[in-house]
C-alpha cells in the first residue's frame, strides 16, 4: 500500500493509536489508570517565597487526565503537560502589563516492556521512573522551589501579581495527530488561571 510521502510509519502508527483510543469501545485504559472520564487539571494551590533575591514557586495540581489521553498513554503516545506563568505589573490608569513568561514542560510516558511510566523534564532533560501512573502523575502534579524571576529585575514600591494555569499540549504531535486530537474535547485539558500577589 502507498502512503502519502513525508509520513513516516511511526505516524502511521501512532495515528491508528489514537483513531483507536478514540473512537473505539474496546481500546482501554488499564484498571489502575482509572481517572475522571472526563478529565480536568485543577491547580489546588500555588504560592510564590523570595530566597537570595528570586522568587520560587510551589504549587498542587490535580492533573486529572481524561480516558482519551490515557488510552493514548499506555498505546504508546506521550503526553505533554505544560506549567504556563506569567509575572503581570499592575497600573492604575493603563492596561497591565506581562513583563515575564516562564513556561515548563515535561513529557509522561509509558514503556509497556518494563511497565514503567517515564516523567522527563523537556527543559532540562531530566527525568524519573515509576512503577504505577498514580506515582508519576501524583510527582507530576507537585511543583517544588521552581525559580521564576529575579526580584532585581522588578521595580519597588509597585505591586505585581503572578498566574499560573497547567496545560495539556498536543502542538508537538504530527499533524495527523494533532487534527484527531483537536476535533475531541477529551483533549482540551487546561486549568483556569490560579493567581495572586507576589509579595516580598
Amino acid at each position: 500500500m502507498m502512503h502519502p510521502a513525508g509520513v513516516s510509519a511511526t505516524t502511521r502508527r501512532l495515528t491508528a493509536v489514537m483513531l483507536c483510543c478514540l473512537v473505539s469501545v474496546y481500546v482501554v485504559a488499564p484498571a489502575a489508570l482509572a481517572d475522571n472520564s472526563q478529565g480536568g487539571f485543577v491547580i489546588r494551590t500555588a504560592y510564590t517565597e523570595l530566597l537570595n533575591g528570586v522568587y520560587y514557586l510551589n504549587a498542587d495540581v490535580d492533573l486529572g487526565m481524561s480516558q482519551e489521553a490515557l488510552n493514548a498513554l499506555v498505546n504508546g503516545v506521550p503526553l505533554t503537560v505544560e506549567w504556563q506563568i506569567e509575572v503581570i505589573k499592575h497600573r492604575s490608569f493603563l492596561w497591565n502589563k506581562t513583563v515575564a513568561t516562564l513556561t515548563e514542560r515535561f513529557q509522561i510516558s509509558y514503556h509497556p516492556l518494563t511497565r514503567r511510566f517515564i516523567i522527563k523534564n523537556l527543559n532540562s532533560g531530566e527525568q524519573q521512573n515509576f512503577a504505577s501512573y498514580r506515582d508519576a502523575i501524583t510527582t507530576l502534579g507537585q511543583v517544588n522551589d521552581l525559580p521564576v524571576i529575579d526580584a532585581s529585575l522588578l521595580e519597588p514600591d509597585t505591586r505585581y501579581n503572578i498566574r499560573m494555569r497547567a496545560v495539556l499540549d498536543i502542538t508537538d504531535f504530527p499533524g495527523p495527530l494533532k487534527l484527531i486530537a483537536s476535533w475531541f474535547k477529551g483533549w482540551d485539558l487546561s486549568s483556569d488561571w490560579y493567581a495572586w500577589v507576589l509579595a516580598s
